[in-house]
């Protein structure tokens, strides 16, 4: 077979695969001929066929559930930018199910492109965000506290370089604070955790000065972002 030929082959190998799976097109449902043909579809790299194979590994709908498979091919299709493979993906790192809880994981499965348009997906990174709010119910406040300190010693332009330690994608690291926590969630005490980004939080601002000494010494300053 021809490298041309695979895609289109193992869209067929899928398509026929899924109407055995949902008996369509004059199929009868049988359990064995669709996992045959959506294996050979997802062992070809054709991300809808892994998607929907490790939906099924999963559920154990068609086939005793097999988490091991399923975290195999949803994370095949998932690395491949399938969104609601993302989702299932991100289902199972945030409950642990096959696989050690990672919040961290999951809200970066859920943050990945084009993921704002699945409402699953923006309901179950609500429902971490809440989360983590109740583990660690005063670390944000804190660190709110300590940034104001250190922005307290900026001069008026550099605060209008240097963003805040908090702010999303902050400083182009592309980190979210909830991402960071969700990171550390089961590793570290919110004390712990309150101590290690304390810690961030003075390199941060060790850092962005050192990049922007001129903006003290009447650079002009750039306009807003919004």
């Amino acid at each position: 077979m021809s490298s041309d030929d695979q895609p289109q082959s193992a869209r067929s190998l899928f398509e026929t695969g899924k109407r055995f799976y949902l008996a369509t097109s004059g199929r009868q449902r049988d359990p064995a001929m669709a996992l045959d043909y959506l294996e050979r579809s997802a062992g070809l790299g054709y991300s809808p066929a892994q998607r929907l194979l490790g939906v099924v590994y999963l559920e154990g709908e068609m086939t005793p559930r097999n988490l091991p498979l399923a975290l195999k091919w949803l994370t095949a299709a998932a690395d491949q930018g399938d969104q609601l493979a993302r989702f299932n993906l991100a289902q199972m790192y945030a409950l642990g199910r096959g696989v050690a809880k990672d919040w961290g994981r999951a809200h970066a499965l859920l943050s990945g492109p084009g993921m704002g348009a699945v409402p699953e997906a923006l309901e179950l990174k609500r429902r971490l965000k809440e989360e983590l709010a109740r583990l660690y119910p005063n670390l944000s406040a804190a660190l709110e506290s300590d940034e104001r300190g250190y922005r307290a010693g900026l001069s008026h332009r550099q605060k209008r370089y240097i963003p805040n330690f908090l702010d999303p994608g902050r400083g182009g690291d592309g980190a979210e604070f909830e991402t960071w926590l969700g990171l550390n969630l089961g590793r570290l005490t919110a004390a712990q955790a309150l101590d290690k980004l304390r810690l961030d939080l003075a390199e941060y601002y060790r850092r962005m000065v050192e990049l922007h000494p001129a903006a003290a010494q009447g650079a002009p300053a750039p306009a807003p972002t919004t």
